[in-house]
C-alpha cells in the first residue's frame, strides 16, 4: 500500500519512487529558473581567474541546486543521498535508480512483471541482508511489489549505514550502500559479459538485466555492436584500464611500496614477491629481531631493512564468510607502504591460485575454494584483520583488570568476559595465564574451609524482596572524614551493595530511612523483608516501630549464631580483604581504609556474581548494561586539571595526587592531594596507572629524593588560588631584609689611619655606602632600613702605627682583598672520598698520601714500643685490627692533613672473661666551654691546641692483648706472627694528675690540660709555663702544635679584639654541601608561631613508614642536635621537639625539619660573644623534680 506523499515546498508532489517521470520535467523547471540547471549538465568548475566573489556566486548556486533535490525528494528516500552534496552524483543515485528503466522498457513495447522486478531487487543482496529477504518472501502476494521493496531496502540500508559508523568500520569513497565492492565488481562484469543495461549508480543486488531482441537495441560506437551504447561496453573499458595501468607503471613502479598507507588492515597479493612483508609490528606472534637484513625490491638500488620476522593469524572477511589464514615467516618491514602476500609462497604451501572476472580466487590442492582477493586499483586485496587472540595491542593484560576491579577474584572477570556482562571487557585475553598477585595473598590469606560443596541459593524474586544489613567496626585507625564503622547493606535478588561510613552506631537509623526512601523512589518498589544481626543499632525501638509501620517484616538471626547472616558477614570479610589488599598494593596509610571500601564497592557492583546468571548487579538493579571503561588502578599517580580561574598564569596546570577511588553524586574521580591533605573530586583527571602514588611522591630510589619537597612547595597550596592572582596583579611588594645573613667588614689601611668600613651582602657584592646599600635593596626588591647599617668603624687603626716603625711597608694594594672576601664566602667542602679498608686506600687517586699516613703511624707505633712480634698459641684469643681514615681541616675548611689510626677490635672480647673494666677519658664540650670562659676570657690565660700523632695515652694493660699484623705491613718472613700489646702509662709520667670528676681533665701548677682522644687543648697562666709543658709533651709523644685554638671539635673559636666569639660555620658549610638539594627557603623563626604537629605514627600502622625510612631524617635531627648543643641554643627547643617523632615520623614532619636547617643556613653567622661575663659568680639550675 503506498504511502500518501509528503507536503512539497514545489507546485508538485515530491519524488516518491513512481513519478520520476514528471518529476524531473518539474524539477528541471526549477533548477533553471533558480540558475542551477548547469549543474546537471555539465559541472565545470569555478576558472581559477574568478574574482572572490564569483567564486562564492558559483559556491552558492551549487549549494542550492543541491538543496533544491534534497526538498523535492521524500523523507524515507533521503538516507540514499544523505553522504553526498554533490549533484550530479545525487541525480545519478537516486534519479536513475528508481523508476527510469521500468519506464524505458514499458516505453519500448514491453512489460515487466512486477513479481520479476521485485525478485530481481533482492537477487544478489549481500549476506547482511539475507533477514532482510527472508521477511520480503514471507510477504503476501499483493503486498510483494518493487515499491515495498524499495522501502524496505532503503531502511535497512540506513540501519547499516548506522551500526557501520558504530563499530568504525573503515570504508573506501567508493562503497556503497547495498553490497560490498567484491559483489558489486562480480555483478558489474557478469551483467556487461551477458549484454544486460546496467545502471552504474544502482546498489549492487537492485541491477536489472533488459534483454534486447536480436539486432535490435543501440549501437555501440566502440566496437560497432548492438545491445549497448559506448559507455557500457566493456571492450572500451578494459582499453582504459590497461592505458591507466601503463601510465602509473611509468612513475611507480618501483617504490610503490614505500609511503604512508591508508589501507591499514588490507594485504596484496604479490605473485613476484619472494617473502610475505608487513609493516604492523603489533600484529606478529613469535617475533624474532634480526639484525642488518635488507629486502631487495623490484630496482636494482632500492633496498628495504628488515627488523625481524614472525608469524600472524589474520581473518580475510570473504563473501563466504570470516576465513582465518597463518603467514609463516613474515618479515617485518616499517618501511614499507603495504603488506604483502607472496604468490610464491602459497604454492609452496600447495595452494593453487585462478584469475577470473577481477577475483583471485585461492584453492586448496585438491581444488576446495579456500578465500579469494577482489581487484581494486590495479591491486588484489585480501580484506580483514588480524586475529584478537594473537595482536599484541588488542590482547589487555589480565592482572591489570584484576587490580583496576579492587582486585577482584580472577575466575569472576573471565566469566564477565565470557558472557559479556559490561561494557569494555571486549579486548581483555582470558587464555593467558595470570601471575600469583602477591597482595591478594596477603590480603586474602585464610585458613582452609571445612565445609564442602555447600550451595546458597537464591529465594527472591526480584529487587528489594529482602535486604541483608550489618555494621562493621570498630575501624583501628578513623578515616579521613573520621569515621570508625560502615553500615552494609545488600540486595538478596541483584546483590548490589551500599556501604556508608559511620563515626557512631547511633547514625544507623537515619542512614537506613535515607537509604529506604532513595531506592523505593528510584525503582518505584516497595521493600518487603530485612535481615540483620541481633546489634543493639538493629534492635532498639524505634527502628522496630519504623518498619513495623511500613509493613516491613523483620529477619533476625539466632544469638550468636553469625552465618545465618551469612551474606552480610561475607561480604565484610571479602571487603576487609579487598581494602587489606587494596592498601597493601597501593602503599597508603589505613586511613585510607573508607576510600578503598568505596572504590571496592564501586567495581563490585560492576562485576558479575556466580547466583546473578552472568548479569551483574546494577544491570539487574537498574536494567543497563554497566561500563568499567572508566575503572582504573587504586594508589595511582593522578594529575588533577587546576581551573584558570584558581590559578595565576604562572603556576602549575594541575596538582599531583593519588587516586583513591571513583565520585559519588557525579562523574569523575576522587585524588588525594597530599600537600593540601584533602580529597578532590573532579573529572579532569590524567592518570599514569603505571606508577604508583606512594612510591613517586615519597618513594624509593637509590638517592634521596629530595626535590619531591621542592615540588610540593612550588604548588603554593597554602593559599586561595584566586588571591594569588589577584596579588600577582597589585604591584609587588618589597621583602623583609635579614641582617643576619649579611657581613660587616672593617679593613685598616696601611697608610693612613683610616678605617674603611664594607658591607657584603650573600651575593658576594661589596657595599661601600649607604647609598650603595639603597640601590641595591631597589634592585633587589629589599626593605631599605638605613638604621641597619653602620659604616662608622668601631676601633682604631693600630695597624698603621705598627707598620709604620718596620722599614720594610708593606702596601695596602697588594694585600688581596678579592681572596679576603673569597675566604669569608668560602662553602665548597673538600670532597675527596674517604676510604673504609686497606684496599681502598691502593686505588684511591691520593693513595700516595695515605701510604704516608699509614707508614708515620706504624713508625709511632714501633718508636713507643707498643707491641712486639711472638709465635701464636693454641690458647691465645686473637683480635684482628683494621686501619680507620680521616681528613682534617682547618678552620677555613682548607685540608689540613691525612691521618690513619690503627685500632684493635676489642669488640670481640667480652666482658668479665677478657676485661673487668672499659676506660674511655673523653671531656664534655661544656667543659670546654666553661674553661674558655673562666680561664680565657676572665683571667686571661693562654692556651695552646696540639695534635697528638697517636692515641696510647692512657692507662695500663694488666692483661695480656694479642692482635694480628697490621694489614699491608707485616714483618717478611714473620707472616703467621702476633703482636703482643703492652702499652704503658704517658701523661702520668710528665706529672700531671687526672681529675677524679672528670677523665679527660688533667691538672698540674698553673697548667690545664683538656684531652678529647688526640686532641689536646693546654691552658697556662703564663706564656713560659704554656711552652715548658708543651715542650714536655713533645719530648715524650709527637705532636703537632697549632697555636691558639680556633676549630675544635667541629667548633671555631674566633677572637676580634679582645673578645672571643664561639660559632660553627665550617661545619654548616659542610651541611650545605651535604644536604645541598635540600630546597632553599628563607626561614626567621626555627618554629613557626602556632605550628601544629602532626601525630607519631607508629611503625607496625603504616607502611609509608617503610618508605620514609629512606628519607634521612634522623641523620638531619642528629646533625642539628650537635649544632644546638654546641653553639646554637636558640634552635634547641625545635630540634628537641622534631626528635620525639625519630621513631614514627612522616612527609610532614621531615618538611619541618627541612625548614629548621633552613633557618640554620639563613643564620649562619650567628656568634656567642664569650667574653660577655661580667660575673664570677656561679649560678647552678636544677629541674624540680630533683630539688
Amino acid at each position: 500500500m503506498n504511502m500518501p506523499a509528503e507536503s512539497s515546498p514545489f507546485a508538485f508532489l515530491k519524488l516518491d519512487g513512481s513519478n520520476y517521470t514528471s518529476w524531473k520535467e518539474d524539477m528541471k523547471v526549477v533548477l533553471m529558473d533558480r540558475g542551477c540547471w548547469s549543474f546537471i549538465i555539465e559541472d565545470k568548475p569555478c576558472p581559477e581567474q574568478a574574482t572572490e566573489k564569483e567564486k562564492f556566486e558559483y559556491d552558492w548556486r551549487k549549494q542550492r541546486c543541491y538543496t533544491t533535490i534534497y526538498q523535492g525528494i521524500e523523507r524515507k528516500f533521503l538516507p540514499l543521498i544523505r553522504y553526498t552534496t554533490d549533484v550530479e552524483e545525487t541525480i545519478g543515485i537516486f534519479c536513475k535508480r528508481v523508476d527510469e528503466k521500468k519506464t524505458q522498457v514499458k516505453e519500448a513495447g514491453f512489460e515487466i512483471p512486477e513479481l520479476l522486478i521485485a525478485l530481481q531487487l533482492i537477487r544478489r543482496l549481500p549476506a547482511e541482508y539475507d533477514h532482510l529477504v527472508q521477511t520480503l518472501y514471507r510477504l503476501k502476494d499483493e503486498e510483494f511489489n518493487h515499491l515495498e521493496v524499495e522501502k524496505q531496502l532503503v531502511n535497512e540500508a540506513g540501519r547499516i549505514q548506522l551500526k557501520q559508523k558504530d563499530l568504525n568500520l573503515d570504508y573506501t569513497e567508493d562503497t556503497y550502500t547495498v553490497g560490498s565492492f567484491r559483489l558489486q565488481e562480480t555483478c558489474k562484469k557478469s551483467s556487461e559479459r551477458s549484454g544486460a543495461v546496467l545502471d552504474p549508480s544502482r546498489n549492487p543486488g537492485q541491477y536489472r538485466k533488459i534483454h534486447y531482441p536480436k539486432g535490435m537495441g543501440p549501437s555501440c560506437e566502440f566496437c560497432s555492436r548492438r545491445g549497448h551504447d559506448a559507455s557500457k561496453c566493456y571492450k572500451k573499458r578494459n582499453k582504459e584500464k590497461k592505458q591507466a595501468f601503463a601510465s602509473e607503471t611509468s612513475f611507480c613502479g618501483t617504490n610503490q611500496a614505500f609511503g604512508v598507507s591508508t589501507d591499514w588492515n588490507h594485504f596484496l597479493i604479490d605473485t613476484a614477491a619472494t617473502s610475505h612483508f608487513c609493516y604492523e609490528r603489533v600484529w606478529f606472534k613469535n617475533f624474532k629481531e634480526l639484525k642488518t637484513t635488507k629486502a631487495l625490491l623490484a630496482d636494482k638500488k632500492s633496498t628495504c631493512e628488515v627488523e625481524g620476522i614472525g608469524d600472524i593469524d589474520f581473518i580475510v572477511q570473504d563473501i563466504k564468510g570470516n576465513v582465518k589464514i597463518t603467514l609463516k615467516d613474515v618479515f617485518y618491514t616499517p618501511n614499507m607502504r603495504r603488506n604483502l602476500i607472496s604468490g610464491a609462497r602459497m604454492d609452496i604451501a600447495g595452494l593453487k591460485i585462478i584469475w577470473s572476472n577481477n577475483v583471485m580466487r585461492i584453492c586448496h590442492s585438491n581444488n576446495e575454494y579456500f578465500f579469494s582477493a577482489f581487484r581494486r586499483d590495479m591491486f588484489y586485496i585480501v580484506s580483514g584483520y588480524p586475529l584478537l587472540d594473537s595482536v599484541m595491542y588488542t590482547s589487555v593484560d589480565l592482572n591489570l583488570i584484576h587490580k583496576r576491579l579492587c582486585h577482584i577474584n580472577i575466575p569472576i572477570i573471565k566469566d564477565m568476559c565470557k558472557n559479556k556482562s559490561v561494557k569494555g571487557l571486549e579486548k581483555v585475553n582470558i587464555k593467558i595465564d595470570n601471575e600469583s598477585c602477591i597482595a591478594c595473598n596477603v590480603g586474602k590469606a585464610t585458613r582452609t574451609s571445612l565445609k564442602k560443596n555447600y550451595v546458597y541459593k537464591r529465594v527472591t524474586k526480584s529487587v528489594l524482596d529482602k535486604v541483608h544489613m550489618d555494621l562493621w567496626g570498630p575501624a583501628p585507625v578513623n578515616s579521613l572524614g573520621g569515621s570508625k564503622y560502615f553500615l552494609s547493606i545488600i540486595d538478596d535478588f541483584s546483590r548490589k551493595i551500599d556501604v556508608f561510613t559511620l563515626k557512631s552506631k547511633s547514625e544507623v537509623f537515619s542512614i537506613f530511612k535515607e537509604y529506604l526512601s532513595r531506592v523505593q523512589r528510584e525503582l518505584g518498589r516497595k521493600l518487603k523483608s530485612v535481615r540483620t544481626d541481633n546489634g543493639l543499632e538493629f534492635c532498639h525501638k524505634d527502628f522496630e516501630t519504623f518498619l513495623r509501620d511500613l509493613g516491613i517484616k523483620i529477619e533476625r538471626t539466632s544469638f550468636y549464631t553469625l552465618e545465618l547472616n551469612g551474606i552480610a558477614e561475607r561480604f565484610n570479610r571479602s571487603s576487609m580483604e579487598a581494602v587489606r589488599t587494596m592498601l597493601q598494593d597501593s602503599g597508603l596509610q589505613p586511613r585510607f581504609w573508607a576510600e578503598a571500601l568505596h572504590a571496592y564497592v564501586h567495581t563490585k557492583n560492576r562485576c558479575s556474581h556466580k547466583l546473578t546468571e552472568g548479569k551483574t548487579p546494577m544491570e539487574i538493579w537498574s536494567g543497563h548494561k554497566p561500563s568499567i571503561r572508566h575503572c582504573r588502578t587504586f594508589g595511582s599517580l593522578a594529575y588533577v586539571y587546576v581551573p584558570t580561574v584558581n590559578r595565576n598564569k604562572l603556576q602549575p596546570k594541575a596538582k599531583i595526587g593519588i587516586l583513591v577511588g571513583y565520585a559519588v553524586n557525579r562523574r569523575g574521580y576522587r585524588v588525594w592531594l597530599p600537600k593540601e591533605r584533602k580529597v578532590v573530586e573532579s573529572i579532569h583527571v590524567k592518570i599514569d596507572e603505571t606508577k604508583n602514588g606512594v612510591k613517586t611522591l615519597f618513594g624509593k630510589v637509590k638517592h634521596y629524593d629530595y626535590a619531591i619537597y621542592q615540588l610540593d612547595q612550588n604548588l603554593n597550596n597554602d593559599s586561595d588560588y584566586r588571591a594569588q592572582d589577584e596579588k600577582s596583579s597589585s604591584p609587588e611588594k618589597p621583602s623583609s631584609l635579614d641582617i643576619s645573613t649579611w657581613i660587616r667588614l672593617e679593613k685598616p689601611r696601611t697608610k693612613s689611619k683610616r678605617i674603611d668600613v664594607y658591607y657584603y651582602p650573600p651575593s658576594k657584592e661589596r657595599l661601600r655606602s649607604i647609598n650603595d646599600v639603597k640601590i641595591y635593596c631597589e634592585r633587589n626588591k629589599l626593605e631599605f632600613d638605613p638604621n641597619q647599617f653602620n659604616f662608622k668603624p668601631t676601633k682604631t687603626n693600630t695597624r698603621f702605627e705598627e707598620k709604620s716603625e718596620c722599614h720594610n711597608e708593606t702596601s695596602s694594594d697588594s694585600v688581596d682583598e678579592a681572596s679576603f672576601v673569597n675566604d669569608i664566602f668560602q662553602h665548597e667542602i673538600y670532597m675527596t672520598e674517604i676510604p673504609k679498608t686497606f684496599k681502598e686506600t691502593q686505588i684511591s687517586p691520593d693513595k700516595e698520601k695515605w701510604s704516608k699516613a699509614m707508614s708515620e703511624e706504624i713508625k709511632l707505633m714501633q718508636n713507643r714500643k707498643v707491641w712486639d712480634l711472638v709465635e701464636p698459641k693454641s690458647n691465645m684469643k686473637i683480635l684482628g685490627c683494621r686501619w680507620v681514615y680521616n681528613i682534617k681541616h682547618d678552620e677555613k675548611n682548607n685540608v689540613k692533613k691525612y691521618k690513619s689510626r690503627l685500632v684493635a677490635q676489642g669488640f670481640k672480647q667480652r666482658l668479665g672473661v677478657d676485661f673487668t673494666d672499659v676506660f674511655a677519658p673523653l671531656v664534655n664540650f661544656d667543659i670546654i666551654k666553661f674553661l674558655f670562659v673562666l680561664l680565657v676570657c676572665i683571667l686571661g690565660w693562654n692556651h695552646c691546641q696540639i695534635d697528638v700523632k697517636g692515641a696510647y695515652l692512657y692507662g695500663n694493660l694488666d692483661i695480656p692483648i694479642y692482635m694480628q699484623q697490621p694489614e699491608g705491613f707485616a714483618v717478611k718472613g714473620c707472616e703467621h706472627y702476633v703482636c703482643r700489646l703492652h702499652i704503658n702509662e704517658i701523661l702520668y709520667g710528665l706529672g700531671f694528675h687526672q681529675n677524679e670528676l672528670c677523665n679527660g681533665l688533667y691538672t698540674k701548677s698553673n697548667c690545664i690540660l683538656l684531652v678529647y682522644v688526640d686532641d689536646i687543648v693546654v691552658f697556662s697562666k703564663s706564656q713560659s709555663d704554656l711552652e715548658n709543658s708543651i715542650l714536655k709533651i713533645k719530648i715524650k709523644l709527637g705532636i703537632t702544635e697549632l697555636g691558639p685554638v680556633r676549630y675544635l671539635l667541629g667548633v671555631n673559636f674566633e677572637r676580634i679584639g679582645d673578645s672571643v666569639y664561639l660559632h660553627q660555620n665550617t661545619y654548616i658549610n659542610k651541611l650545605k654541601t651535604r644536604f645541598k638539594n635540600l630546597p632553599r627557603r628563607r626561614i626567621t623563626l626555627p618554629l613557626k608561631v602556632g605550628c601544629i604537629l602532626p601525630d607519631r605514627v607508629k611503625e607496625n600502622e603504616i607502611i609509608e613508614t617503610e618508605l620514609m625510612r629512606q628519607i634521612p631524617y634522623k641523620t638531619l635531627i642528629g646533625c642539628l642536635s650537635f649544632i644546638a648543643n654546641r653553639s646554637r641554643p636558640d634552635i634547641a627547643f625545635a630540634v628537641n621537639t622534631m626528635s620525639q617523632f625519630c621513631n614514627g615520623y612522616t612527609y610532614h614532619h621531615w618538611t619541618i625539619v627541612v625548614d629548621i636547617l633552613n633557618y640554620v643556613f639563613n643564620t649562619m653567622y650567628y656568634k656567642i660573644n664569650l667574653s660577655d661575663t661580667h660575673n664570677t659568680r656561679l649560678t647552678m639550675y636544677s629541674d624540680s623534680s630533683w630539688g
